[in-house]
């Protein structure tokens, strides 16, 4: 028997069935197909097999397999300590001369007779299934339980193992069909005595999906609306409309107004299904090459025949030279966007992401990641507020005795992170006058003091004051004293925030410069494009292998 490639459904090379007899022990009564195992030795059962043509087929030629039975008789008819337990061993046969491993699974089982009902007062026996080492077996587990559990039922019924009646299937036919059955339709039915029948049905195996981290991107196999029904989860029902091979986790989570943990769970749930695959962030930045497996793809007629169709904008579509020539390009060192520039691809009428979609789907195109390392730290990869001068502006289209503006706002621009920071606060100033021209009285205005700030997370909460407290309209004598005092508190205490917040988040920028996490998952985390994470890090002026603050970069 020649090695079979591995399938989702391992085949099935042979089954045997055992039994203890009381004379000569541990034996294979029955066995497809013939001369599957034999107790003889290995070197015995080639060379009375020598004379036979190797070329002819496994059905001309039942002899070309052997197992020996002798060192494994132990595991197949063991002690009572293995009895109805799934037991499975590693063993060593011969094909076509060759020594090749097999996997066999059974389920010992043993029933104690009385009256004389049988020979030592017991009967122990196993069906075995015999696999490929290789094989993955966690489907075929269930079966070889199932199996044993109805054997027990119609020997206690009807001794059809013991005892065999004429009126029933002879287990030689079972063992037959089990094989053909099983290996050809994945499914059989087989009645056996009467009262009961071997009913089997091999149900795919779905190995644990993958992690699932905010970076990633889905892209459906399969179309999750037509699947959608009332009785889907609510989670689920949500983030399959935002599933579209574009967006991220962590973004499809804010779309779905999802939360975070719970929309990776149910990802997982749908990799594990199998109806969706994961692929990286695409960005115009981002950096692939071929994997060696393209010398064997490249000359695929169902990959030859859909990528045309698939990457192009339509129109025209490329030839497939044209297009593998296109994909040779991308190498190492080499952004999307300096390919497309130099290639002409939009030319082609080909579209880039889907361009590199495809080649990650079919497996011959990889990512090339950035690894960020912190050699030596230099200067502040975030500019700290204490350094910063600050502005006051004032709208000039105010009068100072009406209603005042002012703002304060950090000098020096965006530093990339879009993360809440209060860099900026709202002053409105009113004058009792224009308070009595609208009709409000000092008295009727609410006091609307904003929480203290350890109240609330400065993380998530900005400041932005609407109205200042009652104590600023009680006297006018003090009006100017109390204004100075109130916004020199409230700017040193955003100040004092600020320079928190921006101590925390280089710290935990500086945790994720170790090598152990790529561009991407840093971008993800603190919501930047890469140009941005570039100049944060100092990476737009390298020289000698590090930017300007430390930085270096590992391209894998």
């Amino acid at each position: 028997m020649s090695s079979t490639d591995e399938s989702f459904l391992p085949q099935i090379v042979g089954l045997f069935y055992a039994t203890f007899d009381p004379r000569l022990g541990p034996t294979v009564l029955h066995q497809v197909p013939e001369n599957l195992i034999t107790s003889t030795s290995p070197d015995e059962n080639r060379s009375r097999s020598g004379s036979r043509s190797r070329d002819r087929s496994r059905a001309e030629s039942p002899l070309s397999t052997f197992l020996d039975f002798s060192p494994i008789s132990d595991y197949v008819i063991p002690k009572k300590s293995l009895h109805g337990k799934l037991v499975s061993l590693l063993t060593t046969g011969f094909d076509d001369g060759e020594r090749v491993e097999y996997r066999i699974m059974g389920f010992p089982s043993v029933l104690t007779g009385e009256g004389g009902r049988y020979q030592r007062n017991e009967y122990m026996w196993n069906l075995c299934f015999v696999f490929h080492a290789s094989s993955s077996l966690e489907a075929f587990e269930p079966v070889v339980r199932k199996c044993a559990r109805i054997l027990r039922s119609a020997e206690l019924d009807s001794a059809y193992l013991s005892s065999p009646n004429p009126d029933h299937t002879p287990l030689p036919a079972v063992l037959e069909q089990l094989f053909e059955d099983l290996n050809s339709y994945s499914e059989t039915s087989i009645p056996l005595d009467g009262f009961n029948s071997l009913e089997l049905k091999l149900f795919p195996f779905f190995p644990n999906p993958p992690e699932c981290e905010d970076w990633h991107v889905p892209i459906a196999l399969v179309d999750l609306n037509a699947l959608k029904d009332d009785n889907w989860d609510i989670t689920a029902a949500r983030v399959a409309e935002h599933i579209n091979g574009v967006h991220h986790v962590r973004r499809i989570a804010q779309l779905a107004d999802a939360d975070p943990a719970l929309t990776r769970e149910t990802i997982r749930h749908m990799l594990y299904y199998q109806v969706v695959m994961m692929i990286d962030i695409f960005q115009y930045s981002n950096m692939y090459t071929l994997k060696p497996n393209i010398t064997r793809l490249a000359a695929d007629e169902t990959i030859i025949n859909e990528c045309g169709a698939y990457v192009t904008r339509g129109g025209t579509t490329p030839s497939w030279p044209i297009l593998l020539r296109l994909y040779s390009k991308l190498l190492p060192g080499v952004t999307v966007a300096s390919w497309i520039e130099s290639e002409d691809v939009l030319s082609l009428g080909v579209d880039p992401r889907r361009f590199v979609s495809f080649g990650i789907i079919k497996g011959f195109l990889r990512r090339v990641h950035r690894w960020p390392i912190m050699l030596e730290k230099g200067s502040p990869l975030i500019d700290h507020p204490e350094h910063t001068k600050r502005r006051v502006g004032f709208d000039k289209s105010t009068r100072i005795g009406s209603g005042a503006t002012l703002s304060t706002k950090a000098a020096g621009g965006d530093s990339g992170f879009t993360r809440s920071i209060p860099a900026e606060s709202n002053f409105t100033l009113r004058s009792m006058s224009s308070n009595a021209s609208l009709g409000v009285s000092p008295s009727s205005i609410p006091n609307r003091t904003p929480p203290s700030a350890a109240s609330k997370s400065p993380s998530r909460r900005p400041l932005h004051f609407t109205a200042m407290p009652r104590s600023l309209y009680s006297d006018n004598t003090h009006q100017s004293n109390s204004s100075k005092k109130t916004g020199a508190t409230l700017r040193s205490g955003a100040l004092k925030m600020r320079e928190e917040q921006t101590k925390a988040i280089e710290e935990e920028l500086l945790r994720m410069l170790n090598g152990k996490h790529h561009a991407d998952e840093i971008q993800v985390t603190f919501g930047m494009s890469w140009s941005q994470l570039e100049r944060v890090l100092g990476l737009d002026d390298i020289k000698e292998g590090r930017g300007k603050k430390g930085v270096t970069l590992i391209l894998r």
